[in-house]
């Protein structure tokens, strides 16, 4: 990627406590990737901007609207399928023009998956059934938030759920 869409930042800790301030840490790196511009727009505040985006997706899903996409922490895409701007179809993928897939859950229903639009509420989620009543298919998957995705079978005997829709708290594509 271009490095004008990527961003630095120097982190370091300095302690302090009711005795005084003590010495700071070595600092630390990390380099980031800034949206990708041709599925976001700059936006100022915390609240992201979607781009409507016709994609690829995994046909699981009880959301039939417009599909939106942005790029996630994870360098993954995130794109979602609406049934209306705060009931939305979550999915991942690798690439921009790849295929986008479910998200399953190790530990849970996908009720962490809001973070994946940036929030920070454990959502609602569509019809909960055991992995063992939906079909296999692949997908990304996790545990736990903040935990990295993996790829593989999700449903099926894999002991991984997934769900037909969220409501996140979080209105897509952004402020109404």
């Amino acid at each position: 990627m271009d490095s004008q869409f990527r961003l630095g930042y120097e982190f370091k800790v300095t302690p302090k406590n009711e005795l005084g301030t003590g010495p700071s840490s070595d600092p630390v790196t990390f380099n980031t990737e800034s949206a990708d511009p041709r599925v976001s727009e700059q936006a100022s505040g915390k609240d992201a901007i979607w781009t409507q985006f016709p994609f690829k997706a995994d046909a699981y899903s009880e959301c039939s609207g417009k599909q939106y996409i942005k790029r996630t922490w994870y360098r993954k895409f995130v794109g979602i399928q609406l049934c209306n701007s705060l009931r939305y179809k979550i999915y991942l993928s690798d690439s921009l023009n790849g295929k986008f897939y479910n998200i399953g859950d190790q530990t849970g229903h996908g009720e962490d998956h809001c973070q994946f639009v940036d929030s920070f509420l454990d959502g609602r989620t569509g019809t909960q059934m055991l992995a063992d009543q939906l079909p296999s298919r692949p997908g990304f998957f996790r545990a736990l938030r903040q935990e990295p995705v993996m790829f593989g079978q999700i449903g099926g005997k894999s002991h991984v759920t997934y769900v037909g829709w969220y409501e996140c708290g979080t209105p897509i594509p952004g402020k109404w």
